[in-house]
């Protein structure tokens, strides 16, 4: 009996020694969560009629400012907050027809965005910023390097939209005149999608060009969208040679993050590209391409110790 009771109070200790240890971890989330709430800024930029909506955190001397992707908003970013908070000050942007951010236009192009940085950098008293951009966000990024170049500390690209992707190569070469139609026709999406299933049963159209469609087109607000995006693509055009040249004569610091299992970016193409540039680095993570989360952000703490 007396040894029954000894295990018996060595399960005890044992379990009291568990609930004390997940109770820690639990408290140290919810200070964590309740810290970064109130760290965090939420704020607007005015500008031609339109206003931007902001997410800013962290508190370095460093200012970077972040472009999401297609579909997304600026609060993806507070994800990597652990990672990038002691560096930089992070102002994300919820772009044109995304999130918070009225934009009463059809379209956007580089000046707009620029004008928006060059606030946000006048704003916050810097003299220099980096650039970070996800998926769609980094092929906005791309767009703008030219005009960046002379204050830009670092680029960071997630998922790059911008350089090759699989199946997309349409939504660039589509003539500006049948995207207009596009958007008039489409009002109402089901005709056109039956005729891109039967294209995609005879292998001319992608299942991804198939699901895009038909989460795109559902509603008027992911129309707006998805055409307001569409129409304003051009404007960020940079042929990839172009990317690289400048990427080669500026020196400029460039982190590149891919997923393994990224279906939309073509990998390859990112590699050879990039292929003997001793400023650029690139990183592949075991995720998907939506690759903002908790890998990424432990492997960007690794890039500033």
């Amino acid at each position: 009996m007396i040894v029954d009771s000894c295990k018996g109070s060595e399960q005890r200790i044992v379990e009291a020694r568990q609930i004390v240890y997940f109770w820690k971890i639990h408290s140290t989330y919810l200070w964590r969560k309740q810290h970064l709430k109130r760290a965090m800024k939420h704020y607007s930029i005015a500008y031609q009629g339109g206003c931007f909506h902001c997410v800013q955190f962290g508190q370095g001397e460093h200012l970077l400012v972040a472009f999401h992707g297609f579909g997304d908003q600026a609060g993806m970013f507070v994800e990597l907050e652990e990672a990038l908070g002691e560096r930089y000050t992070v102002v994300a942007l919820d772009l044109p027809f995304h999130g918070q951010t009225e934009w009463p236009y059809e379209t956007f192009n580089r000046a707009d965005l620029l004008a928006v940085i060059e606030r946000i950098r006048w704003q916050l008293a810097r003299e220099r910023i980096s650039l970070m951009g996800f998926s769609f966000g980094a092929r906005l990024a791309l767009g703008m390097l030219p005009d960046l170049i002379p204050r830009l500390e670092r680029l960071f690209l997630l998922s790059p939209d911008g350089i090759r992707t699989h199946s997309m190569w349409w939504a660039l070469h589509t003539p500006i005149c049948v995207r207009r139609w596009l958007a008039r026709v489409l009002k109402n999406p089901t005709p056109v999608v039956r005729l891109l299933e039967i294209g995609r049963r005879l292998g001319w159209v992608s299942p991804h060009v198939i699901k895009f469609i038909k989460y795109n087109l559902k509603s008027y607000e992911r129309r707006q969208r998805t055409f307001g995006c569409w129409l304003s693509l051009n404007a960020f055009y940079m042929p990839p040679f172009r990317f690289r040249q400048v990427i080669e004569q500026s020196n400029l610091l460039v982190d590149i993050f891919i997923g393994a299992k990224d279906t939309i970016i073509h990998r390859e193409t990112v590699y050879r590209l990039m292929q003997g540039l001793a400023n650029v680095r690139v990183f592949q993570l075991n995720t998907g391409h939506r690759i903002v989360g908790e890998a990424l952000a432990e492997q960007m703490k690794g890039l500033f110790t």
